[in-house]
């Protein structure tokens, strides 16, 4: 007789958080069902934002990972999947702006400053000090080894 291999049990208290979670979606799916807010336009935008990060931004991330484990050292590979999470992470909080969404040409006060360049210097200090981590990494695990 063969025995079943049981689900992996974790402690009692991990199921505290299931109450305020449930919480939470019931309140928010009452604001969305309450609220004047237009529901087609709702789900268009829940649907595309999964829909872009299932099609586009996971395979983008797995591939980058492939790619990183394949062409870097062991030792520089955590330098390298942080910085590019901030890096990526910077790119879509700022991309909005840097696109113009929301620009208004008779408020010159709304963007005033060149963001895109902004962005642009912001993200290479980051792969910058990505590099720099990563090097240090790998130098020091060469030398205790």
């Amino acid at each position: 007789m063969t025995a079943v291999a049981q689900p992996a049990r974790g402690p009692w208290w991990r199921w505290l958080f299931l109450l305020p979670g449930l919480a939470a979606v019931a309140y928010g799916g009452l604001g969305l069902v309450t609220a004047d807010v237009p529901l087609d336009a709702w789900a268009t935008w829940f649907v595309g934002s999964a829909l872009l990060h299932d099609l586009v931004i996971a395979p983008l991330w797995i591939g980058l990972g492939w790619l990183a484990a394949r062409l870097l050292p062991r030792p520089a590979l955590p330098a390298a999947v942080v910085g590019g999470a901030v890096a990526g992470v910077l790119t879509l909080v700022a991309l909005p702006f840097v696109l113009g969404f929301g620009a208004d040409p008779d408020n010159p006060s709304f963007l005033p400053h060149d963001v895109g360049r902004n962005l642009l210097l912001i993200v290479v200090g980051v792969l910058a000090a990505a590099a720099v981590w990563g090097t240090v990494a790998t130098v020091r695990a060469r030398r205790t080894s």
